[in-house]
Order: C-alpha cells, then sequence, then structure tokens
C-alpha cells in the first residue's frame, strides 16, 4: 500500500470516527416528536397493519417493518431507535467517498465525505428515527453498484451478480420511499445512453431488460396505491406553486436545509451555484478537449443525478404545494461530489498553471471555497445542536407533565388528534380522546361545530379538561373547541410552558352544555363567478349587547378548482355606518384556491357590535374580493344564467335598538 493511499484510508477513517461522534453525540437528548412516535407505532403493528396503514399514507412500509426488526433486537427507546438512522447516515459517509474515488478521484472523494459528515440535513436526519437517511444511503448504494457494472474492466460473471444486488437494493429504496423511483429514472437514462454510447451490446441489453421486468413485478403490487397516494391525498393542500418557487426551495433545500431563514438561505444558495458552475466548466472544457482518461461519462452522470430529480421533486412541489427539505435529501449526493469537484478543480488547475499568479489566484480560489463550504455547515450544524428554534417539539415534557397532573375525573383532548402515537409513546395504556378523530393528518378534515356533540359525550361527568395542542393551526385554525370549552368552563394557568405544544387546563361548570345557542339560520344558496357557492349561513344566537361579537358561519362548496385567493367580507352595514370583519377563509387555513371541487367549507367570522354603532337598521351582507389585485375588485354574483347580478349577497337584516340590543330579523338571501 504506498504512503498516499495509506493516507487517504487514515483521513477516511477520521472523518467517518467525527461522523460517528456527530450522530450519536447526545442522540436522546430531544424529545421524540410526532413523525417518530409515528414510526415507532407503524413498527409495533402486525405486518398486514403497517401495510393498511401506509397504503392511506404518503411513504411505502418497508421502512417499518425494518424498524420493527430493530425494535426487536435494540429496544424502543430514543436512543435506540434513532441509532438505526445514525448507523445508515454513517455508513453513507464512507460509501459517497467510493463513488467519488470511482467518479473522479481519491481527493474529491475525501472532500465529499468530509462535507457529507458536516452536511445539515444529513446530520439531522441522522438523528431522528425517519428513513431519510436509510433512502440516501440506499440510493447512493444502487448509483455505486451501477456504474461498477457500467465499468468495462468488470468481469461477466461479477457483472451478473452485482445485477442482483442493484435489483434488491433499488426495489428497497423504492420500497421505503417513492421518491427513490426518481433516482431509478436518472440509472435507466444513464445505463441508455452508456449501452448506446458502447455499440449496444446484446448480452448488456438482455440483462438490463430481465431486471426491468424483474423490478416491474416486484413494485407492481405497491403501483396502485402510488397512483392512489398522488391523486387522492388529502394530506396536502390543493391549489398550485409556481414552478420557479418551487425550484426554488429544492435547491434551498439541497445546500442548507431547514437551519436558515430567507434571505440569509437563498443567498448561501446563489454561493454554492457558483460552485456548481466550476464543476460546469470543468465538464465543457473536458468534453471540448477530450482525454485519455475519460471523465466527460461521470461527470455527466453526478449532472444527470443531480438535475433530474431536482427538476422533477418541483415539478411535484408545484402540482402538490407541500415542499420539505428531508424530501430531496436523495439529490444531495451528487451536489455534494460536485462542490467537491470544484474544489479540487480550482487547485489542481493552480498547481498546472506555471504563472505565478494565476497558480496563487486559483489556490486561494480553492481554499477560500473549502473554508465557505466548511464555514456555513459548521455554522449550521451549531444551530442543530443549540439553536432553541431548530428543537424538536417538547412532547416528552408536555405529555409527562399532563399525566402527571390530570386528575381521574378530568379528560385529556388531543388537538390534532393524529399525535396520538406519540402521546401513547411517552404515556402508554392511559385514555385519551383525539380531535379530530383521524389517524393521519387530512388538511380537509376541520373541527366544525359538529364538535359539540363529541365534546358533550367527552366531558360526561367530568370536572375539567387538559387540551395538548399540536398543529391545533390546521385541524381547528377557528378555535372553536378552545372557545366552547371556555364558554362552559374556566381557564387554570399551566404553570409550565413546552416548546412545539401547548397545553391549557380548562375547568368545567357543572352541567356544562355545548349547544349552539338560540341559531339563526339564512339559507342563502347564493353562487358567484368561478363556481363558488355559499350554501347557508348560520348567526350563533338572535340578540346581542353592546361589546358582543356576532359569530356569522358560512358554508362555502365549489364546483371547480379556484386559482385565485380571495378574501371574504362580512359587513353590518347602513349607509355609511358599518362595522366589519374581513379576512381569509376559515382564519386564513383554507384560502380558496386550497378549496375542492365539492367539499363544503365550514368559515366562522367575529363582527364586533360597537357601543358607537348608531341605532337603525343594518344588512347582514356577505362577499368576496381579491386583496391581490388593485382596486380590490368584487367577485360577482350571478343568476342561474350567468350574468352578474350583485357583487355581495344580504344575508338578513340586524335592528339596532335605543336601548342597546340587536335583534336578527332572519330572511331569504336577496337576488
Amino acid at each position: 500500500m504506498s504512503d498516499r493511499l495509506r493516507r487517504s484510508h487514515l483521513l477516511l477513517m477520521a472523518i467517518i470516527l467525527l461522523a460517528a461522534v456527530l450522530r450519536f453525540y447526545c442522540l436522546e437528548d430531544q424529545s421524540l416528536w410526532y413523525d417518530e412516535g409515528f414510526s415507532i407505532s407503524l413498527a409495533k403493528l402486525p405486518w398486514s397493519g403497517t401495510i393498511a396503514w401506509t397504503a392511506q399514507d404518503v411513504h411505502p412500509p418497508l421502512y417499518y417493518f425494518l424498524l420493527h426488526l430493530w425494535i426487536r433486537l435494540c429496544g424502543d427507546s430514543a436512543l435506540a431507535v434513532r441509532a438505526f438512522s445514525a448507523l445508515a447516515g454513517i455508513a453513507t459517509v464512507p460509501l459517497i467517498y467510493l463513488l467519488g474515488k470511482r467518479i473522479l478521484s481519491d481527493d474529491v472523494g475525501l472532500i465529499a465525505a468530509l462535507l457529507a459528515t458536516l452536511f445539515p440535513p444529513y446530520l439531522y436526519y441522522s438523528r431522528e428515527a425517519r428513513m431519510y437517511t436509510l433512502l440516501t444511503f440506499l440510493s447512493l448504494l444502487s448509483s455505486y453498484i451501477l456504474l461498477c457494472i457500467t465499468d468495462r474492466r468488470c468481469k461477466k460473471g461479477k457483472r451478473a451478480a452485482l445485477w442482483a444486488v442493484y435489483l434488491l437494493t433499488s426495489l428497497t429504496a423504492a420500497y421505503v420511499h417513492y421518491f427513490a423511483l426518481l433516482i431509478l429514472a436518472v440509472h435507466a437514462i444513464y445505463f441508455v445512453a452508456w449501452w448506446l454510447r458502447e455499440g449496444r451490446p446484446l448480452d448488456f441489453g438482455r440483462q438490463t431488460v430481465a431486471v426491468a421486468v424483474l423490478g416491474a413485478l416486484g413494485y407492481l403490487p405497491w403501483a396502485p396505491v402510488l397512483v392512489d397516494r398522488y391523486l387522492y391525498d388529502t394530506g396536502y393542500w390543493q391549489g398550485r406553486m409556481p414552478f420557479l418557487m418551487a425550484l426554488r426551495r429544492v435547491l434551498v433545500s439541497i445546500s442548507v436545509g431547514e437551519t436558515m431563514a430567507e434571505p440569509v438561505a437563498w443567498y448561501m444558495m446563489v454561493s454554492y451555484i457558483v460552485l456548481l458552475s466550476a464543476s460546469a466548466l470543468l465538464l465543457f472544457r473536458y468534453m471540448r478537449k477530450g482525454s485519455t482518461w475519460d471523465p466527460v461519462q461521470p461527470l455527466s452522470f453526478l449532472w444527470l443525478y443531480l438535475l433530474l430529480p431536482v427538476g422533477l421533486i418541483a415539478f411535484l412541489y408545484s402540482r402538490k404545494p407541500r415542499v420539505s427539505p428531508r424530501h430531496s435529501m436523495l439529490v444531495s449526493p451528487p451536489f455534494l461530489l460536485l462542490i467537491s469537484t470544484a474544489i479540487v478543480a480550482l487547485w489542481s488547475r493552480g498547481s498546472i498553471r506555471r504563472r505565478e499568479l494565476s497558480a496563487l489566484l486559483a489556490h486561494c480560489l480553492a481554499v477560500g471555497a473549502a473554508c465557505f463550504v466548511l464555514a456555513t455547515t459548521s455554522y449550521a450544524d451549531y444551530s442543530l445542536f443549540f439553536a432553541p428554534g431548530l428543537r424538536k417539539p417538547d412532547f416528552r415534557g408536555a405529555v409527562r407533565c399532563v399525566c402527571q397532573e390530570c386528575k381521574t375525573n378530568e379528560a385529556i383532548v388531543l388537538i390534532s388528534g393524529h399525535m396520538f402515537p406519540i402521546f401513547d409513546y411517552y404515556c402508554p395504556g392511559r385514555e385519551r380522546y383525539p380531535i379530530p378523530d383521524d389517524p393521519v393528518l387530512r388538511v380537509d378534515d376541520m373541527v366544525s361545530l359538529n364538535v359539540m356533540e363529541k365534546l358533550q359525550q367527552i366531558t360526561a361527568g367530568k370536572a375539567g379538561v387538559w387540551l395538548v395542542l399540536w398543529q391545533d393551526n390546521v385541524v381547528d385554525p377557528q378555535h372553536i373547541v378552545p372557545d366552547l370549552l371556555l364558554r362552559q368552563g374556566t381557564e387554570v394557568l399551566v404553570p409550565r410552558s413546552f416548546y412545539g405544544i401547548g397545553l391549557r387546563h380548562i375547568q368545567l361548570s357543572p352541567g356544562a352544555r355545548f349547544v349552539w345557542e338560540s341559531a339563526v339560520r339564512f339559507p342563502v344558496n347564493a353562487r358567484w363567478e368561478r363556481g363558488i357557492t355559499l350554501l347557508e349561513a348560520r348567526v350563533n344566537k338572535q340578540a346581542f349587547h353592546h361589546g358582543e361579537d356576532v359569530q356569522l358561519t358560512l358554508y362555502w362548496r365549489t364546483d371547480t378548482a379556484v386559482p385565485e385567493s380571495y378574501t371574504v367580507f362580512a359587513h353590518v352595514q347602513h349607509g355609511e355606518a358599518r362595522t366589519q370583519h374581513d379576512g381569509l377563509p376559515v382564519s386564513g387555513a383554507r384560502p380558496t384556491n386550497t378549496w375542492r371541487p365539492g367539499e363544503v367549507i365550514e368559515d366562522r367570522h367575529l363582527i364586533e357590535i360597537p357601543s358607537w354603532l348608531p341605532p337603525g337598521v343594518y344588512d347582514l351582507q356577505v362577499g368576496l374580493y381579491d386583496l391581490a389585485a388593485e382596486g380590490l375588485p368584487r367577485l360577482g354574483v350571478i343568476d342561474e344564467a350567468g350574468r352578474e347580478i350583485d357583487t355581495r349577497v344580504i344575508l338578513g337584516t340586524l335592528h339596532v335598538l335605543p336601548d342597546g340590543h340587536y335583534i336578527y330579523i332572519t330572511e331569504q338571501a336577496k337576488e
């Protein structure tokens, strides 16, 4: 073994050791959070139950099967379940070194291994019980095997064994995460291009067809679930995101992850794009110049590995606007390798320059690029460990507090209800009431006034309620449950707070009853342009006093997707005098461009009745306008023939009496 090779191996061992220290340092210090509790819950189910659950979730089942075996071997403590991800993250480091060494050079492999050790998304998700580091490792491994297969020096017998390993690895990745299919698309394009360039060897063609057929047959049982998840998954908002915005978010995700806020993240991303440009220039130079060592093929593979999945992920995000950096992790290996290539290329260019000034400049650029990358990743890693805003929600502290403080005659209500797996992990066997009672998050399953009946059942014979709040802004954006409880009780101060989790303790009055008191109903069935219909409206009671709020509930429906986001106005108006509430539907949680055709949206508005409002007869009117357009144009109300007849709908009249009482007179909506 040469001194250079021995030195490289020692450096690699030191880098792997650093990766292990960073991934296992205080691994169980922070609480498990919802996603991790969900992973453990699914891993403990019978495999048939896991399959049934994941068929309605956003991920395939294989990771949970593997975690199930891991838990049986190592237990389900926070340290144990996170260690599975940590080991996958550590294994990625030598693998990216091997890929960099095979494609380009030993130096590129070492720098890429160091970057993989420090890369913020790798470090973050190596410390979380989810599938993303395993997915990245498997995608990288299948890519490495493919490059071994297409190596001219690979012998025929070895190639057949590598095809078998490739098939197993690729199928495993596809059953761990749907986005692995994007990497397989990269492999297919690369292999076809290589096969054509090599003169279409017949034995390769047969082997490839056999592997492709076996892979398709292996994934065929799950293919209908993949299609169903993409078409009908209600965990994503309806609507669209501009492609360029989605592309920008993907690029930020693979460069700095979740550790930096805009606009700093944007500037960092631009700097990384400059480094990538240096790699692109290197590729173009070799394509123009040619070389006995053909670097065009490996560099082309890296660029295809990076650009095609990035474009496809951005396209998917533009169709399903739910961007998350963890979903882009599997695209990061070529990003790190190309950054490493740029640094090595700059240094090498300085070494071969005869002019001292040019050589010095190239060396300075290489050192500056390396320092920039190390500084930004180190800063991001420091933030991951020590910045309070990047800590995981403290489910451990909050759940244990509730379970210790909650009396036997009090109920525990979870909002959102899908957090129950992590609650059960930290408080097993304790009765709790999830609202909504849905095992997964669905953006169209929001709390409505129908929850009153469920609250009545939950609080029967109870003296109080503990509310555990997480993602309640999604499922209960109008705070219906807390409002109903506070109308029948008194809030007790919770002396402790927990990061990312809300706790509220409400003592109920004896005989608490949850009713929509004296509701006034306005049958409307008025239709606006864009296919929006107001089915009916309700007011919580008929008589009001000064300082009270009119609680107006609107029931909307749309026949088609609405591309624009319209603001709802609800006015109590007589001449120039009026009081009002304007806002996006459902307190901003369900803009009109997220409505699904046929879905009924329950939209509450609170209209204050101020003391200065003069006596008189007021119209209660509702409409829609475009806040983003100049002049705030209102959306037209149309008749059955589609002709615009007004820009508002009058629901009824409000009589403001001199003695300070306000009485609604119901009437049919005017057309």
